[in-house]
Parts: C-alpha cells; sequence; structure tokens
C-alpha cells in the first residue's frame, strides 16, 4: 500500500544564492520558494562537500527538503520481473556520467536519465514518479515520459500544449494516469483547465477534457486530480467533479453542504477516495473534516471531524486513514491521527513529546501541492512510520525512523541507518518481507546511499541496495525530492530543474532521475 503523499517541494535554505523561485502553471495554492536543487546540485559538485547550513532539511526526504515517496501497488522487494537481468545489460542511459564508475562487488547497478527537455528560464518542476510493470514516469514541464525501470532507456514521451500543474500520486489498477495542465505555455495567471488521459504503459492519450467554470466556487485557477480504482476526482476550488477514467464521464460532483460551514480544499485517492473540508463551528473555533466517498457514485460513507482547533493539513494515508493535524492557535504543534473503517478516530499520535523531534512533511514545506504530497513517513495496515528530524544544525545530520502503532498511538520502536546516515521511510514492505523500505541518504563524501528495511520489530536494518561512489554528488543534488521503490528497484529525482542547463553534455546538476537495482 502506498503512503504518503507528497511531492515535495525546497524552500531555500539561509544564505544560499542559488535558491530561487520556481512559480508553476496553475497558479498553485500557498505558494512558497523552491529550492533549484539542479543548481545546488552544480555547487555541491564544484565544492565537493555538503557545505549547507540548516535549513528545511530534515528527511524525506526533503532535506533541504523530504522526499515524496511510495511503493508501486504492483510491486515489493521480492517480486520478479525483467529488471533481475538489467546487470548484465547496457545501462541504456543517454547521459554522459558514468554512474557505474568504480562499481564495487556488491554494489547496485545504476543508470541515471538526463534531462532532455527545454525548459523556461525560470525552470521548472518535475511531479509524481508512478510506476507500472517494467515503466516508470513522470511529468516535467509540458511532457511526460517513460523510462524502462530496468536500465532507464526512453520508452514514450507525451507532450502536451501547455505546463503541467497537477499529476494524481498514484496511477490506475490497470497503469492510467489523469494529467492537469494549462492551455498556453507560460501564460500569466494561466487556469489549470485541461485534463489528459495517458496510459503509461504504452504512452498512449486517452481522452481530453477541458474544464469549465459556472461561477466563484469552481475556479480552476488552482486544480488537484486524485485517483481511485477508475475514477478521477479533480478538486475544482470549492467543487470537485468525478470521471470515469476509461471513457470520460462525469461521474457525479461533490456540492458544499449547507450544515456546518464546510468547504473543500483537497481530494486524496488511492485505496479509499476522501475529500477534504475546512469548517468553521457556531463558536468560531475551526477545525477540518473527512468524508470518505463512493467512487461510483459519490455517495458518503462517512465523516471524520477533527479536534475543535485543529485542522487537517496532509494525508500520509488513505487505506487506513492516516493524516497530519495542525493546532490552528500553536502552528508548531502537530499530530497524527488515524481514523477508523467507520469514520471514528482510532488512535492520536502525539509528536510534541518524547525523546524525538518531528517536522511535518520532513520539514518539506507546501508550494501548493494536493494534500497527499508530504514525505518523510509510510503506513501500513497497522503501524506509521515517521523521519525524525536530524540534530538541530546539521541539516544532513543523522536521524532515527520511528514506528507507532496505530491503535494505540504509542511508539513501538526506532532505528537508525549504519554510519550515523539520514533515514527516511520510502514504503512498506512485501507480505513476505514485511517492514518498512527505508532510504539511507548519502552521508559523506565516504559515505554512499542505501536503501534498507527494518523488519516489523525494528532492530538491525537488511541492506536491499548499495548505491554506487559514483552516483554519489548527483544524488546529493537531487535531495531526494521524490522517491520511489519498485521491483527491486530504488528512484530518486529532484523535484526541479534549472532553466539554464537544458540538457548541456557534463552538467551533473542536469540529472531527472537516478535508480539502482540489483
Amino acid at each position: 500500500m502506498v503512503n504518503s503523499e507528497s511531492g515535495p517541494v525546497h524552500k531555500p535554505l539561509p544564505g544560499n544564492p542559488y535558491a530561487q523561485p520556481v512559480p508553476s502553471a496553475g497558479g498553485r495554492r500557498r505558494r512558497r520558494a523552491v529550492l533549484g536543487a539542479g543548481a545546488l546540485a552544480l555547487v555541491l559538485v564544484g565544492v565537493g562537500v555538503f557545505a549547507v547550513t540548516r535549513g528545511d532539511g530534515g528527511g524525506d526526504s526533503r532535506e533541504p527538503a523530504a522526499a515524496h515517496t511510495r511503493q508501486s501497488p504492483d510491486g515489493d522487494e521480492e517480486s520478479a520481473g525483467p529488471e533481475q537481468d538489467a546487470d548484465d545489460k547496457d545501462d541504456g542511459s543517454a547521459a554522459v556520467i558514468d554512474v557505474n564508475a568504480g562499481r564495487e562487488p556488491g554494489d547496485a547497478k545504476a543508470w541515471l536519465a538526463m534531462n532532455e527537455i527545454e525548459l523556461p528560464g525560470k525552470g521548472a518542476q518535475l511531479f509524481d514518479v508512478w510506476h507500472v510493470r517494467g515503466i516508470v514516469a513522470q511529468a516535467e514541464h509540458d511532457e511526460v515520459t517513460g523510462y524502462k525501470s530496468a536500465d532507464g532507456t526512453k520508452k514514450w514521451s507525451v507532450p502536451l500544449p501547455g505546463e503541467v500543474c497537477d499529476t494524481p500520486v498514484n496511477p490506475t489498477p490497470d497503469g492510467k494516469v489523469v494529467v492537469a495542465y494549462t492551455k498556453g505555455q507560460s501564460e500569466q495567471n494561466a487556469k489549470c483547465d485541461q485534463l489528459q488521459v495517458i496510459d503509461l504503459k504504452t504512452g498512449a492519450k486517452g481522452w481530453h477534457k477541458e474544464l469549465t467554470e459556472h461561477g466563484t466556487t469552481d475556479s480552476t485557477r488552482t486544480t488537484h486530480v486524485a485517483i481511485t480504482g477508475d475514477t478521477a476526482l479533480v478538486d475544482q476550488d470549492m467543487v470537485a467533479h468525478a470521471y470515469r477514467i476509461r471513457d470520460g464521464k462525469r461521474l457525479f460532483s461533490t456540492e458544499k453542504e449547507r450544515e456546518g460551514r464546510c468547504y473543500l480544499y483537497g481530494v486524496a485517492g488511492g485505496g479509499n477516495l476522501l475529500q477534504l473540508e475546512s469548517c468553521l463551528s457556531g463558536n468560531n473555533v475551526s477545525h477540518s473534516r473527512i468524508k470518505k466517498l463512493d467512487p461510483r457514485t459519490g455517495d458518503v460513507k462517512w465523516r471524520f471531524s477533527s479536534k475543535k482547533g485543529w485542522t487537517i493539513e496532509k494525508v500520509y494515508s488513505t487505506d487506513p486513514v492516516v493524516a497530519a493535524v495542525r493546532n490552528r492557535e500553536e502552528s508548531e504543534k502537530w499530530a497524527v491521527v488515524a481514523v477508523g473503517d467507520k469514520g471514528k478516530q482510532r488512535s492520536w499520535v502525539t509528536l510534541d513529546r518524547g525523546p524525538h523531534a518531528f517536522e511535518m512533511c520532513a520539514m518539506a514545506g507546501d508550494s501548493g501541492e494536493g494534500v497527499q504530497n508530504c514525505p518523510g513517513g509510510a503506513v501500513s495496515k497497522d503501524t506509521l512510520y515517521l523521519a525524525s528530524e536530524p540534530p538541530q544544525g546539521d541539516i544532513l545530520g543523522p536521524n532515527k525512523v520511528v514506528a507507532f502503532d496505530l491503535d494505540s498511538g504509542k511508539e513501538k520502536w526506532a532505528g537508525s541507518g549504519e554510519g550515523k546516515r539520514q533515514v527516511t521511510p520510502v514504503a512498506v514492505g512485501g507480505k513476505d518481507r514485511p517492514g518498512v523500505i527505508v532510504y539511507a541518504k548519502p552521508q559523506s563524501e565516504k559515505g554512499n546511499g542505501q536503501t534498507v528495511r527494518f523488519g516489523p520489530r525494528g532492530g538491525k536494518p537488511d541492506v536491499l541496495l548499495r548505491h554506487t561512489s559514483a552516483a554519489r554528488r548527483i544524488e546529493v543534488g537531487m535531495f531526494a525530492g521524490y522517491t520511489l521503490y519498485a521491483d527491486g528497484r530504488f528512484f530518486v529525482t529532484p523535484t526541479s530543474l534549472s532553466g539554464k542547463s537544458n540538457g548541456a553534455e557534463g552538467e551533473e546538476g542536469n540529472g531527472r532521475m537516478l535508480s539502482f537495482g540489483r
């Protein structure tokens, strides 16, 4: 099952002259500055050290910001597939940088895909990473690209007439996505009003739809897409419309309910289809509400209201339902709430007391992504895994993965990576090898990254993949913007790329996607 959500957005590090705002099309909510990961990667390559001061980093991967991570629904670390033969094949990468140079016995086989898309001067965001059998895909700027997951060979690309402004965190069970984009390129105040279905297995386009506005409540200035089964729920301001993905038929629309003064502000998909609402009670103490919807009819299965004075900020998981909540009066206070099958509170995980410190979404910040874009956490049926904060003042310093019982809300165990690495949960393990898959980030010029697995009871982690030394600098420069683990392979991409490189030969900061496998 899939964890957190996430596309992470990096906030600028204090004193970093290379941090630059990357405005995205469609006017995303609560816009903040985004770290130009590609530009900073070039700086790191030039100096050869991690010369950064504390900013918003810490885990998720987002360390100057953190990673947006999830596991493919059709694979785990034990699944068989063509990737297992990749070690005997050419890596297929178009990159001129050999990320396997000096590869030691036992090291993973790596591939690197370089950016081949001409970007505007302001740069461009990258979006959610998807996996279907044999293919890993991602949207960037005005194009969606699919790569062969075993070796990085480009399999297909789908250019779009405008800039991508939102993507769902997960595809349909049969490998389709609905991408939202703007009608024109780089238009001021462009509307995010175009939908395009893409089959990730082949790159074939399905139906296209232009969203319409009927009043002040269904603006397309900001649009978010969530997928559950064959249903795409599209958030247009205070109204959400659901479409059947196989043929584009509108299934239902959600309307504001008269009672409670509650207003839509987010949608989430995956195992369940959720609608998040912000409410104002009669005594002027705000709270939030989650609705579980029938993806075929829109019928409300249950409603869950947060405690008065607490707002639901992000969704770590839709099945089981696990969400991050923040205190409205004391914004530094936050917690995690688990919701049961009937919409009742299952547990409350208190995070402002205890031996470990935590920051929501691993300090990744928010540039208006959907409510599922929140790195630094993973959820199984009975356990929440969170990345703790590194030591104060040490943005790339060591931390722990902490497991919480979703029935009691209590801590179960805490574990560290070897060599004082910074660790962050990526996905839960498979049925045969349960637990949590964790990304142990490169430690220093002598400490390569790793992909490891903690068992259900914690303890010493098993090393699944030892990342290569030749890929270390590129890996560090990506800051684990988005991560994914599928079919025994680990994938990492930045959240944004600079518009100055445009794929120029030899520029390590222009690496788009990096992968390691057996």
